[in-house]
């Protein structure tokens, strides 16, 4: 502890000031997540992404001070990804893995220097901590990019910038000596900054060594005790990340008749993946009928592709159409209704975190109206 540090601790101590940045109000709190409840049931179930700039998320900010804003969920958001015929995202790194369902076009993307391709309908993925870029093919490309905001309620939501970006708002590009881009300067006042706050471009040393300290683990010839086990976990993981499946290809994956439709699961626990945070769904509805009627503990968001129909949430009804994005608030039971003329295909995805993981499982309600044809 330095002595500036020091002096500032014994200050705290003596003083009767409370910094209301500090103070957390119990009974404030509790209110608080009343009145919450309370905008979820009147915030809409499907929200349509025009409403939303381009390129922004459509749910609010990756991170949590702009949930129940837009849609009832809470730990997940998304956004659009365009790219013009040849266009390339900027070149980066973050700690949280990304997945990115490609809705058109083709492409290749870039992965700690390996390069791989994929089409339509494919799911990319990174794991984490890994530089990447996705490239274009000749027709462009529009792809969807869900992701989880845990990350920021674990203080891990850092992305390593190594070519400039867009950043909105009185974010200022920053250019050394010789005018070349050197970083990012957030003023004081930007999100209650006390002074100018300097982001350097590429990677925090320390968070660097940290990443590349995990990736020199090795595993243990004999590891004998359980503490062995945890540590050997490191070297696990690094095979683990290496053999990743970075893209899924849509010709790999057959859609299934199951008691809630046909689906088809594109990410899962099952896949062996380094880091995932978000597992991924197709359905596809036929004219004229719904898929089966189940609930469970997680939040999950679904982007509709093609068709038109409504949802029954609990006892209420929400009509949806191509484009739209239907939101289910966690322990609801829901149903999805096909009522077009052509099949109707939902992207579904949801996310690894404890109401998941602890409080999980499906309790399964009704049939889907196809299962007696299966």
């Amino acid at each position: 502890m330095t002595e500036v540090q020091r002096e500032k601790e014994a200050v705290e101590l003596t003083t009767s000031e409370v910094d209301p940045r500090l103070y957390y109000d119990y009974e404030g709190r509790f209110i608080k997540q009343k009145l919450e409840r309370d905008r979820m049931r009147l915030l809409p179930r499907v929200v349509p992404p025009q409403l939303f700039a381009p390129g922004g998320h459509a749910l609010g900010d990756v991170r949590v001070f702009e949930r129940f804003t837009a849609g009832p969920i809470s730990s997940l958001t998304c956004r659009f990804l365009r790219l013009g015929p040849g266009e390339s995202t900027p070149l980066e790194r973050r700690i949280p893995s990304l997945t990115v369902y490609v809705l058109e076009g083709s492409g290749t993307v870039t992965q700690d220097g390996e390069v791989y391709d994929f089409g339509p309908e494919d799911v990319l993925f990174v794991p984490p901590y890994t530089t990447h870029r996705i490239t274009a093919g000749d027709q462009g490309l529009r792809a969807w990019v869900p992701e989880s905001r845990l990350w920021h309620v674990l203080g891990l939501l850092y992305s390593e910038h190594y070519e400039p970006q867009h950043v909105p708002g009185e974010v200022e590009l920053v250019k050394d000596a010789d005018g070349e881009w050197s970083g990012y300067k957030f003023p004081k006042g930007l999100l209650g900054l006390d002074s100018d706050l300097m982001v350097d471009k590429g990677a925090n040393a320390k968070r660097e060594e940290v990443f590349a300290a995990r990736d020199r683990g090795e595993r243990l010839a004999k590891p004998v005790t359980q503490y062995d086990d945890f540590v050997d976990r490191l070297g696990r993981e690094k095979e683990q990340r290496d053999n990743s499946t970075r893209v899924f290809k849509a010709a790999d994956a057959a859609f299934e008749n199951t008691r809630q439709g046909q689906l088809r699961y594109r990410v899962d626990n099952w896949a062996g993946l380094h880091g995932h945070d978000l597992d991924v769904a197709d359905y596809v509805i036929n004219p004229g009928h719904s898929t089966g009627k189940h609930r469970h503990i997680p939040e999950e968001l679904l982007l509709v592709v093609a068709g038109r129909g409504h949802d029954v949430h609990d006892e209420s009804e929400h009509p949806w159409k191509a484009g739209d994005l239907i939101c289910i608030p966690p322990m609801t039971e829901h149903q999805h209704f096909n009522d077009g003329d052509e099949p109707a295909r939902l992207i579904s995805v949801w996310s690894h975190h404890p109401a998941n993981e602890f409080l999980g499982g499906i309790q399964h309600i009704e049939d889907a109206s196809s299962w007696s044809e299966g």
